[in-house]
């Protein structure tokens, strides 16, 4: 089953909060994912930046800082850090979210892929799509055990896609689960996964 990209949030067994990104492409796969300072991005592999679109190549999970309280956001595209610098300001975090989404729209390529996010707080989950049927934008409680996820192909329900058993306690683990675990092991295309965790004021943010 393909399913492109893909947002997970949550929050641990243990109430870790996190994110994670899974990166799958059946058009460009000489993409991989790294990690620099505190974020992960999905960038060339080898050559390839010479002959893919550069909106192919992105920030897909950063760190962010509001009033002193730490954000985690995930993405597939520069639409994360649109969002990045407009949730510092005065405002609610889903309100920001669905601007910035609805002023994007879906990406501008033949396949009119859609724009998928993820934001985690301590106090509520964000998980949402654009596409060419428009907006769909929720928010969570953060409940121990409990993820949500979704994708640019075939499982784009936001709010319907759950794991209510979490037991990933860092990103290694996280990233072991989107690439091994079920339900994740039955998607191809698998090219890299990114994950972020955040307990007691620690970040642990890895990829593969």
């Amino acid at each position: 089953m393909y399913i492109g990209r893909l947002c997970l949030i949550g929050v641990s067994n243990t109430g870790k909060l996190f994110v994670g990104y899974r990166l799958s492409s059946r058009s460009f796969p000489d993409r991989i994912i790294d990690i620099e300072s505190n974020r992960a991005k999905v960038i060339p592999k080898g050559d390839s930046s010479k002959s893919y679109p550069s909106h192919l190549f992105y920030n897909c999970i950063k760190i962010a800082n509001l009033n002193n309280r730490t954000i985690l956001i995930v993405g597939n595209g520069p639409h994360r850090d649109y969002i990045e610098k407009v949730i510092t300001k005065e405002g609610q975090i889903m309100d920001h979210a669905s601007e910035i989404l609805n002023v994007l729209g879906h990406e501008q390529d033949e396949q009119r892929t859609p724009r998928i996010l993820g934001i985690a707080t301590e106090e509520q989950l964000i998980l949402g799509l654009i596409g060419e049927n428009g907006l769909d934008l929720k928010t969570f409680e953060p409940y121990p055990g409990k993820a949500f996820f979704v994708s640019t192909s075939q499982l784009q329900e936001v709010g319907e896609h759950i794991i209510k058993d979490f037991k990933a306690e860092n990103a290694l683990e996280i990233i072991r689960l989107l690439k091994e675990m079920t339900p994740f092991n039955k998607f191809t295309n698998y090219l890299g996964a990114a994950a972020a965790v955040l307990f007691n004021g620690r970040l642990d943010l890895a990829c593969d």
